[in-house]
């Protein structure tokens, strides 16, 4: 997915690609890496708060960095020993327990200013505070921090649980109500944030009671210096702590531009990155190989139609540029919007599972690259290759159209429009009554321009569903604006998404499921609330730190029982493919999390 690409076709191309932002100047620097991407920018580079497609939380890697725990390449969770000079634990008498944490000195933002305590402080605050829940409309979940839940609700004006003690030292109470918990250190994990250019003129306090923000901390000020078009945080963070900083953003190509931050000390290994200047865009599908043949980019990552993958390797197969393989963390799914009457039965969404042909998918539009998941998983992930025996001999879906109608029937779409049964032979569209409303089985399916996977998924479930008495309508609509639907920062116009999705390293369901309106939306887009599926979710990681048995055992209770209530319906694992420019050595995307990481420990020799 990483490839190196042509001056003349950026000429053409990228100028009207990249709006403003000059990238056919960049490819011909030697010291520039162009980086297609297969998920176009929305410009959520902040949080999940705003949105978290692959693609934003790539460029989060980039810009965000310094975290208090890291996960390694040995596949260990441990404290950044690059950012925390000491960490003191103590167990207090109530069960809790307190982490104090001591910062090195001299650690910067890009623009050259300190990195301290407050800083981090501040960023357990701010996404914490009832400010942010305003703006965004999503309530972040860190009920294990002490007193979180009042300082949230706004009853509390501090954080009892977390205290300021110096400009480098500060500490994390854990209630002990949340322990054990398998992935313990994360609890206190997180990066710095500017807290004087988030809200300027503010300072970071503690009276002796926990801290708080001072100045004029309102939402109006959040809305302002976060989701200003042009100069706000969230698309166009200029002060950041990662490898790179951002030099500019075009929120209408959908194009980033970075350079080395030269403040940055290193990730956990002490490792920074050499290769000056990157430029990250959308890449299509159908354009992959002539981009790449051309020069227009140099990297194209999470390479996933088949036939392109195909002609990538036969031409990495005559040296004209590399081809990497690794088993994705994520998977493709078809997205439901739980909360609606009709998609709210855990009936109906078997049904629709048992409309599709996942065999096609994974030979059509994968050829081959990728195989069948049954529930919330990735081939990537650890617990998935330890289970995989196990993971295959839970309930499964197939296309059976018999069962789908069983399926329908149970559910009670068993009317025609005047309200009387339902006849196969006559009838086309069939009904179910929901009090005094008679429901057409009708459902909107999203699918995102010039998707050759979701058309393929429409294709099957139209004629399924043609076919069982039900209509299906597609409706096409642009990446941003589906996942704006997605995530509930406006209202759902579909029952039915086509999408992908990658999980994070430490993987912990608990707030995905949680059951409460305040957390619908970017926490619980599904909009299914199950309570035992919230319990098996939350139930994961309540194991001792180490336990990896238990937690695998947690685990798969979890996915057999999610696979029964199918908050989405499992389509696919695949395996991605980065294509790159022979002119990258030592860039190993297999061996790191992501790209971003991988661009670290790389280097581009021209």
């Amino acid at each position: 997915m990483k490839r190196k690409i042509a001056l003349f076709a950026a000429l053409a191309l990228l100028f009207s690609l990249a709006g403003t932002i000059s990238t056919a100047k960049a490819q011909t620097e030697p010291d520039t890496l162009v980086v297609g991407h297969t998920t176009m920018l929305s410009g959520n580079f902040l949080s999940e708060h705003f949105g978290n497609n692959t693609a934003d939380i790539d460029v989060r890697s980039l810009l965000h960095e310094y975290p208090l725990v890291t996960w390694s390449n040995a596949g260990e969770y441990k404290v950044n020993r690059t950012v925390i000079s000491r960490l003191e634990t103590d167990t207090n008498a109530d069960g809790s327990k307190t982490y104090t944490i001591t910062l090195h000195s001299g650690l910067k933002y890009s623009d050259g200013s300190a990195v301290t305590a407050k800083d981090y402080v501040f960023s357990f605050l701010v996404m914490a505070s009832p400010q942010m829940a305003e703006l965004s409309g999503v309530a972040q979940n860190r009920q294990y921090i002490q007193g979180y839940r009042n300082f949230q609700t706004g009853s509390a004006s501090s954080l009892s649980g977390i205290r300021l003690v110096d400009d480098r030292t500060f500490s994390i109470q854990i209630s002990g109500d949340y322990l054990p918990h398998y992935f313990e250190l994360s609890y206190i994990n997180n990066t710095p944030l500017p807290y004087h250019v988030i809200i300027p003129g503010s300072d970071i306090a503690d009276d002796g009671s926990g801290a708080y923000i001072s100045g004029a901390f309102t939402a109006d000020t959040l809305r302002e210096t976060l989701l200003n078009e042009a100069t706000g945080y969230v698309s166009h963070p200029a002060v950041t702590s990662g490898p790179y900083r951002l030099v500019r953003y075009d929120a209408q190509a959908h194009v980033a531009e970075f350079e080395l931050n030269p403040y940055y000390k290193g990730n956990y290994e002490g490792q920074r990155p050499s290769i000056r200047r990157l430029v990250l865009r959308e890449i299509k599908n159908e354009n992959i190989i002539a981009e790449l043949q051309s020069g227009a980019v140099d990297l194209v990552n999470k390479a996933t139609n088949g036939q392109v993958i195909n002609d990538g390797l036969a031409l990495a197969a005559r040296g004209e540029y590399r081809a990497v393989s690794y088993p994705r963390t994520g998977a493709g799914f078809l997205a439901i919007a739980g909360e609606k009457v009709t998609t709210g039965s855990a009936l109906l969404r078997q049904a629709v599972a048992h409309s599709l042909d996942y065999d096609r998918l994974i030979s059509e539009f994968l050829k081959g690259h990728g195989e069948r998941v049954y529930g919330y998983y990735g081939l990537g992930q650890w617990m998935a290759m330890d289970r995989k025996t196990e993971l295959a001999s839970m309930k499964t879906y197939r296309l059976n159209l018999t069962e789908a109608a069983r399926l329908l029937d149970e559910d009670g779409w068993m009317l025609d429009e005047n309200g009387e049964t339902f006849d196969t032979g006559t009838d086309l569209l069939r009904h179910k009554k929901a009090g005094d409303e008679l429901l057409p089985l009708r459902l909107t399916l999203a699918v995102t321009e010039q998707n050759e996977a979701a058309d393929l998924v429409a294709e099957m479930l139209t004629a399924s569903f043609t076919a069982l008495g039900g209509e299906i309508i597609v409706q096409t609509m642009p990446l941003d604006k589906a996942f704006r639907q997605y995530y509930r920062q406006d209202e759902r116009e579909f029952d039915l998404f086509f999408m992908g999705t990658n999980f994070a390293y430490l993987f912990d369901p608990a707030n995905t499921f949680l059951i409460g309106e305040e957390y619908q939306g970017t926490t619980n887009t599904s909009g299914v609330q199950d309570e035992q599926l919230a319990k098996l979710a939350a139930d994961m990681t309540k194991v001792q730190p180490g336990s990896r048995y238990a937690y695998l055992n947690n685990w798969m209770a979890f996915q057999r029982y999610w696979a029964e209530v199918l908050p989405m319906i499992p389509l696919y694992g695949n395996t991605y493919y980065d294509l790159f420019t022979s002119d990258l050595s030592g860039y190993l995307p297999q061996t790191y999390w992501n790209w971003g990481t991988a661009i670290l420990y790389a280097r581009l020799n021209r």
